[in-house]
């Protein structure tokens, strides 16, 4: 049996980078609302941890006839009276692995056997940050014609203003963050609400990572499914929204229909040619480090009036809202073209249209 937990605050985790931590309201509340999304990739039989075990039944109601039958088990934080017995799990599931979601699997009894090491968690942390991207994004570059982008280290002010000096205009990010957090944009001038975002950055993560500002016409990311030992498969395309830079929904149409969305902006054997490079890299970087799905966020951008792919924009160590939209259009057989996140007044929802 297969253990799955759905912890969205893993990013943010991964900023903070130690095991006391506790996740903003939003984080927790889209765990707690959302924490049934799992049961669309598991298997019959499996188990997926919860928050709140009436919650995720109720949530998952709406798409019982689509969902094989797994069981709701709740999780160290839930209000249950329920002891869960782990001694049949055989493998663990998580949205991504970090020192936080380690702790709770250990103090809930999983067994330490089926849980990645102190060493790899902390591996993955670093594969996860924006730097170790800095030499992929370069690649791809280099050997795609058609594409664009960069993004530098800056460990001062000093080096921020000279790069805003190059630029103009630049994106800021800390190397660690999550759904539009933890990215500034520079317009010309440095504020003084932006120097602090620079010095508070600097001071918690070492760094800030620089960008030139892009023209964003469309996002969209690529699927991949790493094995640990040298492999990276490709699973698919990934076409999704997003409002301030946060998330907010994917659509769920077929390879063929979201290449075709493509097609105006950038050539077919451009994308397929990133995409190999992307598996033999991040196979090479995932190699006894990570096993599970992964995902790498680009975009088409306007620049002197041609469109130009930018390849790398995140690396995602972890699985992503869009290989959830995967699993859920090979779950529905199409019934489905849109799939959403909402939030509404004090929590989030699944929607399906």
């Amino acid at each position: 049996m297969r253990l799955h937990v759905f912890n969205p605050e893993h990013d943010l985790a991964l900023a903070f980078g130690g095991e006391r931590f506790t996740a903003p309201r939003a984080g927790r509340e889209m765990r707690r609302c959302l924490g049934f999304l799992p049961a669309f990739w598991a298997k019959e039989g499996d188990s997926v941890m919860v928050d709140d075990v009436e919650m995720a039944s109720a949530a998952s109601a709406p798409w019982s006839r689509y969902l094989p039958s797994v069981r709701f088990v709740p999780s160290p934080v839930a209000k249950s009276a329920v002891k869960v017995n782990f001694d049949l799990v055989s493998d663990v599931d998580v949205w991504g692995w970090d020192t936080i979601i380690r702790s709770q699997l250990l103090r809930a009894g999983v067994g330490e056997h089926l849980l990645p090491s102190v060493a790899q968690v902390q591996a993955i942390r670093q594969h996860s940050s924006r730097v170790a991207s800095i030499g992929l994004l370069d690649d791809l570059v280099s050997e795609v014609p058609g594409t664009v982008g960069g993004r530098k280290v800056a460990t001062s002010l000093e080096e921020v203003r000279a790069l805003l000096d190059e630029h103009d205009r630049i994106v800021l990010k800390a190397p660690w963050s999550s759904s539009g957090r933890g990215v500034r944009y520079v317009d010309g001038v440095m504020t003084a609400s932006l120097e602090g975002f620079v010095r508070n950055t600097i001071a918690q993560q070492e760094c800030v990572i620089v960008e030139p500002f892009y023209d964003r016409v469309l996002d969209f990311g690529v699927e991949l499914v790493a094995d640990g030992k040298g492999r990276a498969d490709y699973a698919g395309l990934s076409i999704f929204g997003t409002v301030n830079g946060a998330y907010v929904g994917n659509s769920l149409l077929s390879e063929d229909e979201k290449m075709k969305a493509l097609r105006p902006y950038i050539k077919e054997e451009t994308l397929r040619e990133v995409i190999f490079l992307l598996q033999d890299h991040l196979g090479a970087q995932t190699t006894k480090v990570y096993a599970g799905p992964l995902g790498v966020d680009m975009m088409i951008v306007r620049v002197a009036g041609q469109y130009l792919l930018h390849p790398c924009v995140e690396v995602n160590l972890r699985r992503t809202m869009g290989h959830v939209a995967l699993d859920i259009l090979r779950r529905t057989h199409g019934d489905f073209s849109l799939m959403r996140i909402l939030f509404e007044g004090t929590g989030y929802r699944l929607q399906l249209q």
